[in-house]
């Protein structure tokens, strides 16, 4: 007797040190953790137990409601065992359960009360009864969590010492004392241990898509109803075992109908998941079929550009071809037709094709044509012309190289690849003639590649490549032609020993015209500066200037003029329809507001402001072409908030990695941009890295 005393009084402190095990949980539903609702069962197993043995009759009675609520608390927390955050027991299936293990459990005890005569034998079916309706749902969570954790799992090791303990008190009746203390003890200590390495964070379940949990939930379900199919057997049953008896027949019929109505509505909600699962199934097969869809799209595009690589690549071997053969003026129209048939044959979306040689006052001396030009499905008319010789005009030495295209193509992409192809073309039938005219291929290609060679280096010589180092300010220039030369400019050049001027220029067009044009512009601000030192006076000149030259080539020059004062330590800018700088500081990076004009050449009188920038803190200040705004085809507007983002996460990477040199950190971030990007012009960029003006002021005074 006090070895048994011994052992429920164990069991009260195992149920209460497991209770605190769960003292970390927060939430209002503390009580329905497992080791909260197993250490209450344990303590009232102890208690009932405990009262069986006290020699007070009422007592004695009071033992059976306790032994009822070890039952139940272990049956709740085997429903709140935690499997994974998609599967569980429903909270109508645990009060189901519950209602139906009071009726049978409360049937039987009343019965026992009632027929002392036949007491000892309703306690053993109270007790093996009560540890099969914890056993069928403990059947589905054992199952389960194979299924969910695998067998290796920790928490199986709880389920298995739950088991053990329920079988030891479910046999208690009928086992003898000395066997029951063995497996009793032993039970409540492994089932103590289990509680102890029972891991305390909620599993966080297997990554899977939507038809992955509902097919685990469904898989449950199905478990879970099997189990309770089992537990209606043992019910219907278990009414027939003592026919005599009213209550008993109708307290274990209310269990069995709260279980029948259980499996109704566990039926229904397994077809709900099956139609889940069949609209997930559903939705899944459509992503998939996009997904496919967007692949072939793809492969779509990657084909197209491939057909275009070819394309390029036969128009190259036909020209390399006709680039080889004996050009004189005697088969020079026959040379031509074979290179215009060859370039129409060969370029898919061309419906109409006509090369002309013209004079000056457009007379046709010579033209081929190809194809019709009324084609229904023409999208684009493409158009190019090259002069020839500039101090000739004749049907052997014409003035001009006309083409006039008609292409059924509607892709911008295709279309500027287009544009080059019949550039291309007309720079082979003005080589067809330069050789009949110098009699030297080899030598005029070798002279148009010096061109272009001495052409780029004199751009790159244009733009300073070291950086300037000021007292207070420093200044790096970056450059990117969108082709070998381009039209930007950039430079820096000290006016005296308190001002520097600094320029960022962007002639219109592309390539070889609008480089050319920028030595033009080198020339003329450094004529300027000579005698203005104001930005808007500098601009107001260079205007002047240049308004000539760019009215006649129908071009124009958009440009930032800085003048940085060392002494008061202010930039004043002014700018000619350029875009506006960014401004980096402590405060992030955006816009610098600054007062705008027209850009040079569009007005003979067009008339400047300046504005004064007091470089009172720590920043930088970054002038740039409208390149940097055009890349990726995206909005301008777009691309502007996007680069605006970037340098903000820049300075924000400078301040925790501790980066003393901005400049390069810049001029490394806008070069691995524009390598991402699909650049469409020409890039240049100004970088001025100021000071606080507070030592400046110092030596001021």
């Amino acid at each position: 007797m006090v070895w048994k005393a011994l052992l429920y009084a164990s069991g009260i402190g195992a149920g209460v040190y497991i209770m605190l095990l769960s003292r970390q949980l927060v939430s209002i539903k503390r009580w329905y953790d497992l080791s909260f609702l197993q250490g209450a069962g344990l303590i009232a197993w102890g208690l009932s137990h405990l009262m069986v043995n006290h020699p007070d009759i009422l007592i004695q009675q009071l033992s059976l409601p306790f032994d009822m609520l070890y039952y139940l608390f272990f049956l709740m927390s085997i429903h709140a065992y935690p499997l994974a955050p998609h599967i569980y027991y429903d909270r109508w299936k645990s009060i189901l359960d519950a209602m139906a293990f009071v009726a049978v459990y409360g049937a039987m005890a009343l019965c026992s009360w009632l027929y002392q005569e036949d007491a000892g034998m309703m306690i053993v079916l109270l007790h093996i009864l009560s540890g099969i309706l914890l056993l069928a749902p403990w059947t589905t969570v054992f199952l389960a969590n194979g299924l969910v954790h695998g067998k290796q799992e920790k928490e199986s090791k709880l389920l298995v010492a739950t088991l053990l303990f329920t079988v030891a008190v479910m046999f208690q009746p009928i086992m003898p004392t000395a066997l029951f203390m063995i497996m009793g003890s032993l039970s409540l200590g492994i089932l103590l241990w289990a509680h102890i390495r029972f891991p305390r964070n909620p599993s966080k379940g297997r990554l899977m898509n939507e038809y992955g949990y509902l097919h685990e939930q469904l898989r449950f379900s199905f478990l879970d109803s099997n189990s309770m199919q089992v537990l209606l057997f043992v019910e219907v049953v278990a009414m027939f075992t003592w026919p005599d008896s009213r209550i008993h027949i109708i307290g274990i019929g209310i269990g069995a109908l709260i279980t029948v109505f259980r499996l109704f509505l566990t039926k229904g909600w397994n077809q709900s998941l099956v139609r889940q699962m069949m609209d997930t199934a559903s939705s899944l097969e459509k992503k998939f079929t996009e997904h496919m869809d967007q692949i072939q799209r793809k492969n779509d595009q990657l084909s197209q550009i491939l057909a275009i690589k070819q394309t390029y690549e036969k128009i190259l071997l036909a020209s390399n071809e006709q680039s080889l053969r004996e050009v004189s003026y005697e088969n020079l129209q026959q040379v031509i037709e074979e290179l215009v048939d060859a370039w129409f044959s060969k370029m898919d979306n061309l419906v109409y094709l006509r090369i002309s040689l013209e004079s000056q006052e457009g007379v046709v001396y010579y033209e081929v044509v190809r194809g019709d030009p009324n084609h229904p499905y023409i999208q684009r008319d493409i158009s190019e012309q090259i002069v020839v010789d500039e101090q000739r005009d004749t049907p052997l030495a014409p003035r001009y190289v006309v083409m006039l295209a008609k292409s059924t193509t509607e892709s911008v992409e295709e279309l500027e690849l287009e544009q080059s192809f019949f550039q291309l073309l007309v720079v082979n039938v003005r080589g067809l003639i330069l050789r009949c005219l110098q009699e030297n291929q080899l030598l005029e290609l070798r002279l148009m590649e010096q061109e272009m060679e001495l052409a780029q280096k004199i751009q790159f010589l244009l733009i300073p490549r070291e950086r300037l180092v000021l007292p207070g300010l420093q200044a790096k220039a970056v450059f990117l032609p969108y082709t070998y030369v381009g039209g930007d400019y950039v430079d820096y050049l000290m006016l005296d020993e308190r001002f520097t001027c600094f320029v960022v220029a962007d002639v219109s067009g592309h390539g070889l015209p609008a480089s050319l044009m920028t030595t033009g512009i080198r020339s003329a601000v450094r004529a300027v500066t000579q005698t203005y030192w104001k930005p808007e006076l500098i601009l107001h000149q260079l205007n002047k200037l240049l308004y000539e030259d760019l009215s006649k080539t129908r071009s124009f020059i958009t440009m930032l003029i800085a003048v940085y004062d060392s002494v008061d330590h202010t930039l004043s800018i002014s700018r000619a329809g350029h875009p506006q700088p960014f401004i980096l500081d402590g405060s992030g990076a955006r816009l610098l507001p600054c007062s705008g004009g027209l850009g040079l050449g569009l007005l003979p009188n067009s008339v400047y402001v300046s504005d004064e920038v007091p470089l009172d803190q720590d920043g930088m200040l970054l002038a740039y072409t409208d390149g940097l705004l055009e890349m990726s085809r995206k909005d301008s507007q777009q691309c502007l908030q996007t680069w605006l983002k970037g340098f903000s996460s820049l300075l924000s990477e400078e301040k925790r990695s501790g980066e003393t040199d901005s400049i390069a950190l810049v001029e490394n971030y806008v070069w691995a941009r524009t390598k991402e990007g699909l650049q469409s012009d020409d890039i240049s960029l100004l970088i001025l890295r100021f000071q606080s003006g507070t030592e400046q002021e110092e030596r001021k005074r």
